[in-house]
């Protein structure tokens, strides 16, 4: 005749039970290693914090290989055809600035002030050099 445990509801026949293993002789609840085929849970590992240092290094920015002196003159004199743009690899705004003669004079003043402060980039964004 089955039994059902009384601590898991499991079948037991005889002393311990079949799934969880407690003993159900005289009333005792002893804890008995599970059965080969239910395998402990296991704990989850606890996050570990981790410090990191970071070590700045100086190093020099990337520069052009396209001349500043050289976008400047262009810009200056023939800025209004976008020449300097086509000089420093911008195609499409140099397209831009021949078809609207430097977007009407302004985007021409714009490239000539950028130019001549050494803010004017190439088409990688990179700063012209001297």
């Amino acid at each position: 005749m089955n039994k059902k445990c009384p601590v898991c509801g499991g079948s037991f026949d005889g002393v311990r039970c079949n799934y969880c293993g407690r003993s159900t002789v005289a009333n005792q609840n002893t804890y008995a290693p599970p059965p080969l085929h239910q395998q402990p849970q296991q704990q989850q590992p606890q996050p570990q914090t981790i410090y990191v240092q970071h070590v700045v290094q100086q190093s020099t920015p990337a520069v052009s290989t396209y001349s500043r002196w050289a976008a400047f003159f262009l810009a200056l004199f023939l800025g209004g055809l976008g020449i300097h743009r086509f000089y420093v690899g911008k195609i499409g705004t140099g397209i831009l600035w021949l078809l609207t003669g430097g977007i009407f004079g302004l985007g021409w003043l714009i490239d000539v002030i950028m130019t001549a402060c050494g803010a004017f980039r190439d088409k990688y964004g990179l700063v012209l050099q001297y």
